[in-house]
């Protein structure tokens, strides 16, 4: 190969031509293979422009309005539930807007004070208070207050309870047998209760068992959702006529404070009941004054021979055990991603 150094400009020439023939045809593969690339991509749109044409309805501008127009008016729905199932605003902040015990002992007085509020409006309604109701539903705490970290829900049922027993004392019914509530749950147990059923397992129980002043709701009758719709439930036992139990239900349903009505239940008092649970001062017998005119010692004596008459619907006692759940909306846990704008 002698000619290489007898001709090296031709050499020169020829490894060049070379070169550039090797790029050409690297550039030729690599636009071929972008070439197929794109041709792919092109059928893939294809396809999604075809299954988007299939969809049902289509992805117009007129079916998006409609959308928008469609969400607009399910936000206003929610935001007029929410409203209605807040109860009364007055009524709402006013009890928000009391302080909560700071201590124990705070929290004692408190609940007494509450007691004694009970005791003198059942005695200005003229309704009897049974042996159970005299604590009005807080016989757990009549030598001491909560523990510490149950002062503020049972400062909450406090105020839900005085708010019921007043409904019911508006009522007039002859007695008020019992108030009991459910036992209250401290944050951590409510979130340990929302974690576990997050999780698909049953709550935990509720600490320090039962009691004269507590009951058990049954879960599938309440409306409670961990992380949206939080509720405390009240059952209240009183004695009296249906008029009774009317107005008060009259005035639950005026929604002060969102209370839902869970369940009535009725039981019939017989006569002997209701005259043993009468003052004695009802069943005193009626002795004339001897300085009464003899004229009106007649007519005294004329009214008692007269029979009685019989009414023809009789006067029926019974006694009524109702059940509520107040309702507290909470504010829903932000969506994973953030993708939600929290409400103002």
């Amino acid at each position: 190969m002698n000619w290489y150094r007898h001709y090296p400009g031709f050499a020169i020439g020829l490894t060049v031509c070379g070169l550039v023939a090797a790029g050409g045809i690297s550039l030729g593969v690599e636009r071929w293979m972008a070439s197929r690339a794109e041709a792919t991509r092109l059928q893939q749109r294809r396809a999604e422009l075809e299954g988007m044409g299939q969809v049902n309805p289509a992805p117009t501008r007129e079916v998006a309005a409609a959308i928008e127009a469609d969400l607009a008016r399910a936000q206003a729905a929610l935001a007029a539930m929410k409203s209605e199932l807040s109860g009364q605003p007055a009524a709402v902040e006013k009890l928000r807007a009391v302080k909560v015990p700071a201590a124990r002992t705070d929290a004692f007085f408190d609940l007494a004070t509450y007691v004694e509020r009970v005791k003198e409006a059942a005695a200005k309604a003229g309704v009897q208070l049974r042996p159970e109701a005299a604590r009005a539903g807080f016989a757990q705490y009549a030598n001491e207050g909560p523990e510490t970290d149950r002062i503020e829900p049972v400062f909450r049922q406090r105020q839900l309870a005085e708010h019921l027993l007043n409904l019911l004392l508006e009522a007039r019914p002859e007695a008020i047998v019992a108030l009991r509530r459910e036992r209250p749950r401290t944050k951590v147990e409510r979130e340990a209760e929302a974690q576990a059923l997050a999780n698909g397992q049953p709550p935990p129980a509720p600490e320090g068992g039962d009691g004269p002043d507590f009951f058990t709701l049954d879960p599938r009758g309440s409306a409670r959702v961990p992380g949206f719709v939080e509720t405390s439930a009240f059952r209240l036992t009183f004695q009296g006529e249906t008029a009774a139990l009317r107005l008060f239900l009259n005035r639950l349903a005026a929604f002060e404070l969102p209370f839902l009505v869970r369940e009535i239940e009725v039981e019939p008092v017989s006569a002997e009941d209701v005259a043993a649970d009468a003052p004695a001062a009802a069943l005193a017998p009626v002795v004339a004054l001897p300085s009464a005119a003899p004229a009106a010692r007649d007519a005294a004596t004329t009214a008692t021979k007269a029979p009685a008459q019989t009414p023809l619907v009789p006067r029926s006692t019974s006694r009524f055990t109702v059940t509520v759940e107040h309702l507290e909306l909470l504010t829903p846990p932000p969506a994973e991603g953030g993708a939600e704008a929290t409400n103002p």
